[in-house]
């Protein structure tokens, strides 16, 4: 047995005796609980999952709202390391994906540029590919896009965020070695916003939402806009950077973009046991690819755009009585990729992508008043098309590509003294089926069928310890198949790899928090190590002047340590969250043996302080990360920053004004080799909300 890997037939034998064990439990169960015993159940459940004490004596209303928020992600994954992040409650003028996520322990993003550039998310130092993506329980993540551009994603329609590091739940999707971020957009209720902000670089926002609930019918509406030229000064060492002396300022060309999003919910809920919904949702964007630092491109462009549609019944007679969960879903994507001029370095492109997706799943959760045993189980189908043109223009295009899954899971859980202590157990299975077609070199026509299955188990445990301390610890293995931008290239940033093999990865958690007040003070602790060993891992590197391209590194190993604090006091609130990562290639045969894996810098932490005087709010953030290599050989080094930034608004009536200043120190970095970052920038915003009251977007 290798150092800080358990034995895996072992924990697979614990999962099967504890399935074995729990299900002869449940089966025991056949009385319902009497009503006492099930308020009182349900009562000591809320004691030991009740989250951060709250100063209800400034903020009730939100408070209670958020607890259940937290109460909700952790029954989902209940014991993992989970986080929740609450979209538009930072008070920041313009706030990004990348931004929000940026906040929480072990998040590594790694942008291509600024606002609205290429942007991509890495957790606990696995590969973005690693990370699965999805909008309200429906895959972003596909076999046609494995690595989800973050710009892609606006934050506008988007309630909060949850972030699953390690260990995501199995009804999500297919799991994957980094974990899960989860968008959550707003459920409805009563609300009328409109916001519209500008700034540095020809910024400017535009966005409204709309929310009612008409007796038992529920309706959301949102629209929105994003743009910006992104013509930023940046410092460009003329592609020689071991000679500072020819160095020259340079302004980014080819920039721009702009960026569309439409969302419509509509939901019907007769009475508490039946609930519908069906959504749409639609996000166009049109942008400049303008190249790296050093050899602009001024007119290569992209156009995207994505529409989903979502329906969903649940169903629930009684508190003896299962929950039933049906969810269906259709997708298309379409990339249209223009560099006529070959001024990337691929030749004359003009490509125009289509891909297509459906997905149906069905869930069966145990009846709310089991008291010591809950479960649940599922079925899932997915279907996922692209028709990709050839990387070569000229060359004829290849059949559609697609991909079948087909899938099934079952978690349990013991509820132990009261739920003291909680014992996880969870097994999903993902039947795959390839027939991927692409245009090789002179035309010629390659062929790749196969079938796989993927097979994820995970076992947890959770014990509640007097004075508000937690203890949790997982291990979970994983399966990922290569996805068909690693296999085949996309959009002139990523060249093709059709050798690539599934990854496959074990990892394991423990870690514990801490929660309490007293008097006006009230905080919370959390820290967690983490380890994994990845087999056959699919990483990204330089493969060209302007490209990467993927590769499979035989075996790696990551570890490192994650800690995060809040602590409140009256008007006055400080957060933060310190990360350590250890991510090396443990490959004896390889040339990089022993090296740090690129883009992941050992230590990040970030710290934040909000404070509160009647209609004023200001607040500042700090952002530090350390050195880092642009190269699996670690020959270029990326320098360590740290990133300042402040905000200051104030309310005017129903109107809300906000100053906001990003990289106060005007540090010029870049986290890919070839692609800066903005320096400096200022931006204000106006908002006003009707049918809120003004503390309903505070993060207290």
């Amino acid at each position: 047995m290798r150092r800080g890997v358990f034995d895996s037939s072992a924990i697979d034998a614990v999962i099967d005796t504890l399935a074995a064990l729990l299900i002869a439990w449940t089966l025991s169960l056949h009385m319902p609980l009497a009503p006492s015993r099930v308020a009182n159940a349900a009562a000591e459940r809320d004691s030991a999952h009740a989250a951060l004490p709250t100063p209800v004596r400034t903020l009730p209303a939100i408070e209670v709202s958020r607890e259940r928020v937290l109460r909700d992600a952790r029954r989902r994954a209940p014991t993992a390391s989970v986080t929740d992040l609450r979209a538009d409650a930072a008070n920041r003028a313009v706030e990004s994906l990348p931004e929000l996520l940026s906040a929480a322990a072990g998040v590594r993003i790694v942008q291509y540029g600024g606002l609205g550039a290429f942007s991509t998310v890495s957790l606990r130092g696995a590969a973005p590919g690693q990370v699965s993506l999805f909008l309200d329980g429906v895959p972003i993540t596909s076999a046609a896009h494995g690595v989800v551009d973050l710009s892609d994603l606006p934050l506008g329609a988007v309630e909060r965020v949850e972030v699953y590091r390690g260990a995501a739940p199995l009804a999500l999707g297919v799991p994957t070695p980094g974990g899960a971020v989860n968008l959550v957009t707003a459920a409805g209720g009563e609300a009328r916003v409109l916001r519209v902000a500008a700034g540095s670089f020809g910024t400017r926002i535009a966005r409204g939402t709309y929310a009612a609930s008409p007796g038992a019918w529920s309706l959301l509406t949102h629209a929105g806009y994003e743009g910006s030229r992104g013509d930023y000064a940046y410092r460009s060492d003329n592609g020689t950077p071991l000679n500072p002396g020819d160095d020259v300022t340079l302004t980014r060309v080819n920039d721009r973009f702009d960026a569309f999003t439409a969302l419509a919910r509509v939901g019907w809920a007769p009475r508490p046991a039946v609930r519908a919904s069906v959504r749409e949702e639609f996000f166009r964007k049109a942008q400049g690819v303008p190249g790296l630092g050093n050899v602009p491109a001024r007119n290569p462009s992209l156009a995207f755009s994505r529409a989903i549609t979502v329906g969903e019944i649940g169903m629930g007679a009684a508190p003896q009585w299962p929950t039933l969960t049906w969810r269906g879903d259709l997708g298309a994507e379409r990339s249209r990729f223009r560099d006529t001029g070959g001024q990337l370095g691929y030749g004359v492109q003009d490509t125009d992508t289509h891909e297509h997706s459906s997905g149906v799943t069905l869930e069966l959760a145990s009846p709310a008043a089991w008291r010591w045993v809950t479960a649940g189980v599922g079925a899932g189908a997915r279907r996922e098309r692209e028709t990709a043109p050839p990387l070569t223009q000229g060359q004829p295009t290849p059949p559609e590509s697609h991909r079948g899954t087909q899938s099934a899971w079952l978690a349990l859980q013991a509820h132990i003294a009261g739920d003291r202590l909680l014992l996880h157990a969870g097994r999903r299975w993902d039947a795959q089926d390839d027939h991927l077609r692409t245009t090789g070199a002179g035309g010629l026509l390659r062929v790749s069928d196969a079938a796989r299955t993927l097979d994820a188990p995970q076992v947890g445990a959770r014990l509640l310890l007097p004075r508000a301390l937690e203890v949790r610890a997982n291990w979970s293995k994983t399966a990922r198949a290569p996805e068909f931008v690693e296999l085949f290239g996309d959009q002139a940033a990523t060249a093709g790899n059709p050798q690539l093999k599934p990854e496959h990865s074990e990892g394991w958690d423990v870690g514990g928090g801490w929660s309490g007040a007293a008097g006006e003070w009230c905080g919370a602790l959390e820290w967690s190590h983490h380890e994994s060993h990845p087999r056959d891992l699919i990483v990204f590197q330089r493969y060209s002047q302007s490209s990467v391209r993927a590769r499979n590194v035989a075996r790696a190993e990551l570890r490192g340590e994650e800690t995060s604090a809040r602590v409140l006091w009256r008007s006055l609130a400080a957060s933060g969250s310190l990360s350590w990562l250890s991510a090396l290639e443990t490959d004896a045969a390889s040339l990089y043996d022993g090296r740090r894996l690129p883009q992941r810098p050992v230590r990040s932490a970030y710290g934040r302080l909000d404070a509160r005087a009647g209609a004023w709010r200001v607040a500042a953030d700090v952002q530090y990360l350390s050195d880092d290599f642009l190269d699996p050989i670690n020959f270029r080094r990326a320098p360590s920053r740290t990133l300042t930034g402040a905000s200051l608004s104030r309310a005017l009536g129903l109107v809300r004004v906000t100053l906001e200043g990003k990289n106060l120190g005007d540090v010029r970095a870049q986290d890919l080799a070839g692609f800066p970052l903005p320096g400096r920038s200022v931006f204000v915003a106006c908002e006003t909300r009707f049918g809120l009251a003004e503390n309903d977007n505070t993060n207290h």
